[in-house]
Order: structure tokens, then C-alpha cells, then sequence
């Protein structure tokens, strides 16, 4: 019986010192000493990643970023916005020029196992859609026989050929170096349609030369969460970056706003006082300070209040939540709990 004791005393310790025992985090340790965050954007998408002639960065894309600065540095003004085309974005993450990306970019298998990245939870549930002008076409399989503009090298190019094709549908697919590029040659008349996630649609539309003659479908052929991203190692890094993104929804199913997170800070719920850090010492076990979830909350906001303020009805874009709403609310986003 003692030796049984002696060993269980042993490996309690040796948890505990484990547990206590931080790898370290070189991106981590860079946004730190240079005291600021570096997150790649999109070149401009209305209610995700857009500047305004002031050079103003808006959408719930930048909120995330400045979310994970108040995070890690205490101030959420400290971040650099790199806009990132398509194909740039990539190249951008992989070289360490960013990091971290929160770019509507769609989480995929291929991109996962193959790019070195690693993608870190769901902001936003896209769907795949197409703008078209008015009177054109109803539904996705009404554009038989159209052409239709796309971004190259993303997954809205890849998905609308699998889709005509596996439905015999014959369609002209035209695709740009950009999106911008792309809804151009749509508004010149270039092409009959624009494809591009439903959210991303929304954004882009107010671009249009006449945003009232045209229309988003509202039928969708594809399935495209989308996330922060990030390279493959330095796991630590990537702990803060999921955690963050966890915080804001978890923010939002606990009631914790922008407005009461002071009061909220002695609720008798246990877990919104771990969220806060008035107990439990989650940032400790990050390598941040242990009110890291209290800075993005009362300088951003929760994910309800970020995501109507950009793409919601609070925004021009006027998305309903959909399965962007909590998952206890009928959508599909969640958080684990904070325990």
C-alpha cells in the first residue's frame, strides 16, 4: 500500500510539474517583443475585411484579429492588417510574414493535409451561391448554358464546376487572378453570374454599380466553414488562437457582453468566472495574462455583438444568423466548455 501511495504521489507531482511547464511559442514570443499582432485580411470584403478611405479596418474577420491583440497584448488596437489575395494568402501564413489569417477562407481536407496549416474553429458557416441580375435566373440550375465569374484558385471555382457537372448542366466558368476582378467583369456584363459564398456575396454587391438589380440567391451548393488559420507547429500559439475564437462564443451563450462583463466578473456561474479570469488561471496555462478573455469582451465585444455589427442586421449587409446562430438557438456554432 505504500509503494502504491508513494507511485500515486509521484506521478501527481510529476503532472502537476508538467502541467506547469510551458513549450515554448516563438509567434508567441514575436508578438510580444514587436507589440503587435500581424493578421492577414482579405484585399476587401465588406462586413469581413474591409478599410475605409481613413484606412479604418472593419468586418468580423478584423474583429477576430483585434480580439486575439486584446488577447495577448492587453490593447486591442495593436494589430497590422495584411490584405491577401487568394492566392497570396497562402505564401503570406506559410513565410511567417503573418501570424495568423482570418480571411473567409474555407476549411478543406486537401488544405489541411497538404499546405502545412492548421485551422483553428469556425467563425462563420458559408454557403456557396450565386449573384445575378434580376429577372436572369432563380436558382443554380437556371444558369444552364451561362457563364459564370469566380476567383481562380479558390473554392468556389472548384466547387461550381463539380456541381454543373455532376448535374449535366453546361456552364462557362471565367475565372480572376481576384475577387474584385471577378465581380468587375460580372457588373460590366461580362459574365451572366458571380459565384462566391452567400456572406461574401452580401459584401460584394454593394460594390455593384446598381446593387438593386441584383439579386443573391438564396439556394446554396456547398458546405464552407471558415476560420482562423494557422502554420503547422508551435502548438501553443495555435491553443491562444482556438481559445480566443471559443471565448467569444462562449461569451455570447453565457450572457457576458461588452456592456456587463465588469459586473459579470462575480457571477455565481462558475464557468463565466473562469472565462473572465477570476479564477482558474486559464491564460497562466497559455502563456498570457489570465484576463485575457475580460480585454477581448470589453474591447470587442461577444460573437453575437461582432457578428451583427459587420454582417448582421445591425450592418447593410443584413444577414440573418442562420447557422451562424448558437447551436442552443437552432444554428450550429458552439463552443467547449471552459472548465
Amino acid at each position: 500500500m505504500k509503494r502504491l501511495a508513494l507511485a500515486a504521489a509521484l506521478c501527481l507531482a510529476a503532472g502537476a510539474a508538467g502541467a506547469q511547464t510551458l513549450a515554448p511559442s516563438p509567434t508567441l514570443d514575436a508578438i510580444k517583443a514587436r507589440g503587435h499582432l500581424e493578421c492577414g485580411v482579405h484585399l476587401g470584403l465588406p462586413g469581413f475585411s474591409f478599410a475605409n478611405d481613413k484606412g479604418e479596418w472593419s468586418g468580423i474577420d478584423v474583429d477576430y484579429c483585434r480580439s486575439l491583440a486584446a488577447a495577448i497584448l492587453g490593447d486591442a488596437g495593436k494589430v497590422k492588417f495584411t490584405p491577401t489575395s487568394v492566392q497570396q494568402r497562402w505564401p503570406v501564413l506559410q513565410s511567417g510574414q503573418v501570424d495568423v489569417l482570418a480571411r473567409n477562407t474555407t476549411i478543406t481536407f486537401s488544405r489541411n493535409a497538404t499546405l502545412g496549416v492548421n485551422f483553428q474553429g469556425i467563425n462563420f458557416y458559408e454557403g456557396q451561391t450565386f449573384l445575378v441580375r434580376k429577372g436572369s435566373a432563380a436558382t443554380p440550375k437556371d444558369l444552364d448554358g451561362a457563364s459564370v465569374c469566380v476567383a481562380a484558385g479558390s473554392t468556389e471555382e472548384k466547387n461550381a464546376g463539380d456541381w454543373f457537372k455532376e448535374r449535366n448542366l453546361k456552364v462557362s466558368i471565367i475565372n480572376f487572378g481576384k475577387n474584385d476582378d471577378a465581380i468587375q467583369a460580372y457588373d460590366s456584363g461580362r459574365c451572366d453570374a458571380y459565384t462566391a459564398g452567400i456572406g461574401a456575396l452580401a459584401g460584394q454587391r454593394i460594390k455593384l454599380k446598381d446593387p438593386a438589380a441584383n439579386i443573391v440567391m438564396t439556394e446554396t451548393i456547398s458546405n464552407d466553414p471558415q476560420g482562423p488559420t494557422t502554420r503547422w507547429g508551435d502548438e501553443r500559439f495555435q491553443l491562444v488562437v482556438r481559445w480566443v475564437l471559443n471565448a467569444q462564443i462562449a461569451a455570447e451563450l453565457l450572457g457576458v457582453t461588452s456592456r456587463n462583463v465588469d459586473q459579470m466578473k462575480t457571477s455565481p456561474n462558475a464557468e463565466v468566472r473562469r472565462l473572465l479570469g477570476t479564477e482558474g488561471g486559464f491564460g497562466a496555462m497559455m502563456g498570457i495574462p489570465n484576463d485575457w478573455a475580460y480585454q477581448l469582451i470589453r474591447q470587442v465585444g461577444n460573437y453575437a455583438e461582432s457578428y451583427e455589427r459587420t454582417v448582421g442586421m445591425d450592418s447593410p449587409l443584413k444577414l440573418a444568423r442562420g447557422k451562424n446562430e448558437l447551436w442552443t438557438k437552432g444554428g450550429a456554432l458552439f463552443t467547449p466548455p471552459f472548465q
